[in-house]
């Protein structure tokens, strides 16, 4: 049964070594692999919580054989134990706050529909001028149509209305 615990406690720290020299190429392959378990209603169910638990489980049992004067089913019952109380300490403390934290630069031009924009190059009534809008990522510049067919001047507050081919069509914003 050592070596079981030995097998699970290296398997657990390659992995860690090999995801972190070769980044997540690797684990996006491992991800890959256990796809087919479609897990995606168990997210505690992972690569990384399953080789976590692996390699605690692994190291655990080494640990409780080599300093415990205990039987085998208690060492083998304590180290299933002890792993799944370490899956659970790095799901919610490392995973789940890193998966939260994750944010991205990119957007999509749909996104920007109701969002207000400024005029940097006059929109003709029927033509294209130029738009700065700001994004998630900072300023952005797109071409712009007006949305009514109307001139509109540059350094003029407007709005995106709706995005055709790339475009973005805008109108005027008008407080008064």
């Amino acid at each position: 049964m050592e070596t079981l615990f030995w097998i699970c406690f290296l398997i657990g720290v390659v992995y860690t070594v090999v995801v972190v020299i070769f980044g997540d190429a690797l684990a996006g392959a491992f991800d890959a692999s256990l796809e087919w378990l479609q897990l995606d209603n168990l997210p505690m169910i992972q690569p990384m919580t399953l080789m976590s638990g692996l390699t605690i489980f692994g190291g655990a049992g080494i640990v409780l054989l080599q300093f415990s004067f205990l039987t085998m089913t208690v060492v083998v019952l304590a180290a299933l134990g002890i792993a799944v109380v370490g899956v659970i300490i790095v799901y919610f403390l490392y995973i789940k706050p890193m998966a939260n934290a994750e944010s991205s630069i990119g957007y999509s031009i749909y996104d920007l529909v109701g969002k207000e924009a400024q005029v940097i190059v006059p929109i003709p009534a029927e033509g294209y001028g130029e738009v700065i809008v700001k994004t998630i990522g900072g300023i952005a510049s797109h071409t712009a149509a007006s949305y009514g067919q109307v001139e509109i001047a540059g350094e003029r507050s407007v709005v995106v209305i709706e995005v055709q081919d790339g475009v973005l069509l805008v109108s005027e914003i008008n407080l008064d």
